[in-house]
């Protein structure tokens, strides 16, 4: 006997999709549930019996954007090999995302802004990096563990790979003539020249 759907799992998956592309074109601010509710063609007060608020919207975006990229982080942590290999597994994954990443863009980086001037939504960005950077820790300690790279401090390693990735992204985001892959690859393995141990 086959399981029905969860229809519940569908309409909040169809409201997320549709709050993406509201506010990516609109903005948190100027953005309402019923320019939400329009996108799908349903009432306003069925978006608020899963969704209790915008903010509560706003953060079911972000955790599902971030979601994907700690999912992806944790599958790279899992993969045998080198620390080389599964560092630019990594990355790759992360090429593999641009196309659905490019429209989210605009509100990842105004969630940024918006934890410059609200406590919680820093606390959930602050979590995010971190975990990101444990993640990376991790398997930049075994790179060094199996003298893959030379002795270095880890953490500071990992928030160094994050931030060269988030930088790339930014340019991606507003030089067109910006080959995003080849430059990430580029990047990345500019850094592992730095990381792995020379004889």
């Amino acid at each position: 006997m086959s399981s029905k759907p969860n229809v519940s799992e569908q309409r909040t998956a169809q409201i997320i999709k549709a709050a993406t592309t509201i506010f990516a074109e609109k903005g948190f601010d100027r953005a309402t549930m019923t320019d939400i509710a329009d996108e799908i063609g349903i009432n306003k007060a069925t978006i608020y019996l899963y969704f209790e608020s915008k903010d509560a919207l706003i953060y079911a975006i972000a955790e599902q954007v971030f979601a994907l990229e700690l999912a992806d982080l944790k599958a790279a942590c899992e993969l045998p090999g080198a620390a080389t290999e599964r560092l630019t597994a990594f990355y790759k994954a992360l090429i593999a995302e641009e196309a659905d990443v490019l429209p989210q863009m605009p509100i990842i980086y105004e969630f940024y802004a918006l934890g410059l001037r609200r406590d919680d939504v820093r606390a959930v960005l602050a979590g995010f990096m971190e975990q990101s950077a444990l993640l990376l820790q991790t398997i930049i300690e075994d790179g060094v563990a199996a003298g893959e790279f030379a002795p270095t401090d880890a953490l500071k390693a990992a928030r160094t790979f994050i931030a060269l990735l988030d930088g790339i992204i930014i340019q991606w985001a507003y030089t067109e003539e910006l080959d995003v892959d080849a430059q990430l690859c580029f990047s990345v393995q500019l850094l592992f020249q730095g990381l792995v141990k020379h004889q």
